[in-house]
């Protein structure tokens, strides 16, 4: 029969082993996420020269552009990454906050991307530039542009970072 003192000892003896072992990283070994930017980090949303897009079967023309560079860094311990693909989504908004629009009007987005390079080494920056043409339901130039950026790396697998822009009237 055991006794307390025993259980005692054989726990001590547990967490003094688990506690002595060495090279056990008490912290994630790879960062989380790389840091995003733009380049500026506030746009201007200027009149647009007539690009269209198809809504419902009727040319829309979209009043607004801004462009962009969104700037990747990978810290120095930051494993390489691969870049597997790039989203932008234009949101309206009122006094820099969001202002979601009644159904069924909704914002419409084209944007072209002009990548440098599609992997990123560790200590190393990646840069995307943009030009993004827009029309929002409230007729107006401010807007939130979000930026989703999907990475795949050996270690961590696939894994999405953003970056919230806000553009100016």
């Amino acid at each position: 029969m055991f006794g307390r003192r025993y259980i005692a000892v054989l726990l001590v003896a547990a967490f003094s082993a688990v506690g002595c072992e060495e090279g056990v990283p008490l912290a994630p070994t790879v960062p989380l996420g790389l840091e995003l930017s733009s380049a500026p980090a506030t746009l201007t949303a200027v009149p647009s020269t007539g690009v269209t897009v198809m809504v419902d079967g009727v040319a829309v023309v979209l009043p607004w552009k801004v462009s962009f560079a969104l700037v990747m860094n990978a810290g120095v311990d930051h494993e390489p990454v691969a870049i597997t693909s790039v989203n932008i989504t234009v949101r309206q908004a009122v006094g820099g906050i969001i202002s979601t629009p009644v159904f069924p009007a909704r914002e419409e987005v084209f944007f072209e991307q002009r990548p440098r390079d599609n992997r990123i080494e560790s200590g190393g920056e990646g840069v995307i530039e943009f030009d993004v043409w827009y029309l929002l339901p409230n007729g107006g130039g401010e807007a939130v542009v979000t930026v989703n950026v999907t990475f795949s790396s050996e270690t961590r697998g696939v894994f999405v970072d953003s970056v919230d822009i806000p553009v100016a009237p």
